[in-house]
């Protein structure tokens, strides 16, 4: 798809949407699309990826896990002083893995949004790391995040992200 498509297309319905009601004023018959219901279902094809995405992460899985990031992916991830692309965002999941850190969260769901085929989710969770040693971080810290999905190919792939501490205003 051309990188100009979407607007295009967001600028068509725009007009559709402003000439159908005078097209009804002048009586003429207007016939109107029933609620999508496509736009749910891709939300919980997302939330289900992103269910899929925690998984990995405790399973230290990090082949499945960079499967879930589009190749031209930039987000910015909660411990990076910087925006990671795909090339490094498995780094965590791999040192779990290696290290053989027991790792622990729990989703809250905050909301989701279908915005001409791009879902985006925003959910908050602890991350627990138990390592070896006995030693625990990330207890009592909780995380929030934003990730928006795009489905490439027919598969849901992460194409942005953002990732920060839920620490109160001071």
């Amino acid at each position: 798809m051309h990188k100009y498509s979407r607007a295009v297309g967001i600028a068509g319905f725009a007009v559709v949407a402003a000439v159908a009601p005078q097209r009804a004023i002048r009586g003429q018959a207007v016939q109107t699309a029933a609620p999508a219901r496509v736009a749910q279902s891709d939300v919980d094809e997302v939330w289900a990826r992103e269910d899929a995405y925690w998984r990995f992460v405790k399973a230290g899985d990090v082949e499945n896990y960079v499967t879930l990031w589009n190749e031209n992916f930039r987000g910015w991830p909660c411990a990076a002083e910087h925006p990671a692309t795909k090339a490094t965002i498995g780094d965590w999941v791999r040192e779990i893995r290696d290290k053989k850190i027991r790792f622990s969260y729990a989703l809250t769901r905050e909301g989701a949004a279908n915005v001409g085929g791009i879902v985006v989710v925003y959910y908050r969770t602890p991350m627990i790391y138990e390592y070896a040693d006995g030693r625990t971080e990330g207890a009592g810290l909780t995380r929030k995040f934003t990730h928006t999905w795009m489905k490439v190919n027919g598969t849901w792939q992460i194409i942005g992200g953002m990732c920060g501490a839920n620490a109160p205003r001071a």
